[in-house]
């Protein structure tokens, strides 16, 4: 008769090594030891207990990794990062950090977080298990539980995905599109694989995180494993050292940073494909030496805190005190947004503050706005208070809602002219619109849930107000009600 799954699975654990079945499991020690990558080109080795003593698990570490271990062991860091380019050994490094804390920590708890569940699955939590000791520790069939193959680890519940060792500590797998799933675990250590790509959501996982290191034992520390993706939430927390309403964030961060061309577990060859294709490139520091670039694909690529941001009271002294224009998302889902552009004399257009909130009702929109000078309001429905920013000196514009034309529109802004001024800058208070620039995808366009509301304001902006080109001689363009004239720089064309 053919074996079934059940009966398969119960002859593989019993082939598990002896040391499990014992009623009281040895104590293993973890080692870490200098990066051997001929002797050891895994970068671990895993010795069975002997005549009572301990059983010593090894991991290898190269000088960054020792770094990064270094920032962990001082106990002085709330948050430690190890920042590194691809294939430098960061996942590994993370999910050996975790597994020793849990082997240190008996009946503790921890957490590993990766991206979602359907890509952590098959990135973060394999590598995960090809750190634990044993054959096949990875493997996961319908007949096959692969991690409970490894001589530290009791039982793995993958539906909970939840691992137990023999010490009784406890790893659960999480993702970050659930993380509201944690909200009630207290944890001694976590380690958050890829959190560049968690979205504007890190700063809120960040937060959440914060507040489970507590009620079990473990370092209370968070390490986290990324390479740069944009200048994005991760950014803001690991270099600017801000939460998401731009306020110090209150931890204490060290970030390492790591070459993928110092890691001597990485082949040669492998090393010079990442130098032919990286080296020289805008990605080069991301892809190859653990720093931040501007995301791939985005749908400003032109836009940069370089050329594109300026100190908000520089950008109030730029504009002309008695010209406004306003972009205003009512949101549904999403937040109720809204973005005060001035003008200055060459015709730039200058986005000055936001009203970005969610949740709101619409009265506190129109409150920001009477506070504010009057002008256009380009709206993609009108307020339901309308009445109450015409008394207010406002005008109300339906928005042209073309998006490959908005996009254009603002994308022509963003180009420079032949004396190299940008026809649009941003006041760094603009803090949503500057994230979102830097964080907007072409396969976002157009898609539900995209991060794009106050770029949309100002999409709805840039195609309802005048394009200027370079060219002398001054022009007058009646608008009926508004009648604007020129520097004399520009030529200026209504749209």
């Amino acid at each position: 008769m053919r074996d079934s799954p059940r009966s398969l699975a119960h002859e593989l654990d019993q082939l598990k090594p002896d040391e499990a079945d014992t009623a009281e499991p040895p104590d293993v020690d973890v080692e870490w030891r200098d990066a051997a990558p001929e002797e050891r080109p895994d970068g671990m080795a895993w010795r069975r207990s002997e005549d009572g003593d301990s059983a010593v698990l090894e991991y290898d570490l190269w000088s960054a990794q020792r770094e990064c271990l270094d920032a962990i062991a001082g106990g002085e860091n709330d948050l430690i990062a190890a920042l590194a380019g691809y294939g430098s050994g960061k996942t590994v490094f993370g999910a050996r950090w975790l597994i020793k804390q849990a082997l240190e920590h008996p009946g503790s708890r921890f957490l590993c977080v990766g991206q979602s569940f359907a890509e952590a699955r098959d990135t973060t939590f394999t590598k995960f298990f090809e750190q634990l000791p044993g054959e096949r520790t990875a493997l996961r069939t319908s007949g096959y539980n692969g991690p409970e193959s490894s001589p530290i680890v009791r039982d793995y519940n993958r539906q909970e995905r939840r691992l137990t060792l023999t010490n009784d500590a406890v790893i659960v797998l999480g993702s970050a599109d659930k993380y509201s799933r944690f909200a009630g675990l207290e944890v001694g250590g976590v380690w958050a694989d890829e959190p560049s790509h968690y979205g504007d959501e890190l700063h809120d996982i960040t937060d959440m995180l914060t507040t489970r290191l507590r009620g079990v034992d473990g370092p209370k520390a968070q390490l986290w494993t990324l390479t740069g993706e944009g200048y994005n939430a991760a950014w803001e927390i690991l270099e600017q050292r801000q939460d998401a309403d731009g306020d110090p964030i209150g931890l204490d961060i060290e970030v390492v940073t790591a070459s993928v061309l110092d890691n001597p577990y990485l082949a040669g060859a492998d090393k010079e494909r990442f130098k032919r294709k990286y080296a020289g490139t805008a990605k080069a520091d991301q892809a190859l030496h653990g720093g931040f670039a501007a995301a791939s694909g985005l749908v400003y690529s032109a836009f940069s805190r370089e050329d594109h941001v300026i100190d908000a009271d520089e950008a109030l002294d730029r504009v002309d005190d008695g010209w406004r224009v306003y972009g205003y998302d009512a949101g549904w889902r999403d937040p109720r947004v809204l973005v005060e552009f001035g003008r200055t004399d060459y015709g730039q257009l200058v986005a000055l503050d936001e009203f970005y909130r969610t949740e709101t009702k619409v009265d506190r929109a129109i409150a920001w706005l009477e506070d504010k000078p009057s002008g256009r309001i380009y709206a993609e429905h009108a307020p339901a208070d309308i009445q109450r920013l015409k008394d207010a000196g406002h005008r109300v514009e339906k928005a042209q809602k073309d998006l490959e034309d908005g996009i254009n529109q603002v994308r022509e802004r963003l180009a420079t002219d032949e004396d190299g001024r940008p026809g649009l800058l941003i006041s760094e208070d603009c803090e949503n619109l500057i994230r979102e620039l830097l964080a907007y995808k072409e396969e976002h366009v157009g898609k539900t849930g995209a991060e794009d509301h106050a770029c949309d304001v100002t999409r709805y902006v840039c195609a309802g107000e005048v394009t200027l080109s370079p060219r002398a001689g001054a022009v007058v363009i009646d608008w009926g009600e508004d009648s604007l004239t020129t520097s004399g720089k520009y030529d200026v064309h209504r749209r």
